[in-house]
């Protein structure tokens, strides 16, 4: 048997084991997530815009929104706007991460919720359950939860 160091334990048959099931189980409620993402430009011309999601399933997006982020973005944004913009839910579901790919994604978030907002960390933006609330009112067919075993750090 191999000796580890007081600091790094020795990951546990049970350890292997939740883990693995852990990563099945986020699979299993993930399986809804688009498998690709389009740009709001191409969307606003599609008669029932779309987008194809991993589990085979479509989700649809509501013109309404569409046009709600037109109407905030000018036209090279729209071309760069890629939907649905993914929320990360992590920990114990009074926050959650918004990945912003790009600066469009900020944009439309601080002006979704009135505020400005800066990145946590580069391509990542923490929003509390109250603003997600809020986001998701204003955004409900154009985001798109994402779960996550990850803890809240």
């Amino acid at each position: 048997m191999q000796a580890h160091p007081a600091h790094e334990p020795a990951e546990s048959g049970y350890d292997r084991l939740l883990q693995g099931w852990l990563s099945g189980e986020m699979r299993l409620v993930n399986s809804g997530l688009p498998r690709e993402r389009r740009r709001l430009s191409e969307l606003l011309g599609e008669e029932q815009p779309s987008v194809g999601c991993s589990d085979g399933s479509h989700q649809l997006f509501k013109r309404t929104e569409l046009r709600f982020l037109s109407d905030i973005l000018d036209e090279n944004e729209r071309e760069s706007l890629l939907l649905p913009i993914i929320i990360e839910m992590v920990g114990d579901g009074t926050e959650a991460i918004v990945l912003c790919p790009s600066d469009v994604e900020l944009k439309v978030i601080s002006f979704v919720l009135g505020m400005h907002l800066t990145y946590e960390t580069p391509g990542r933006v923490r929003v509390y359950k109250p603003q997600l609330a809020l986001l998701r009112k204003k955004l409900r067919t154009t985001t798109q939860y994402a779960f996550s075993a990850r803890t809240v750090d």
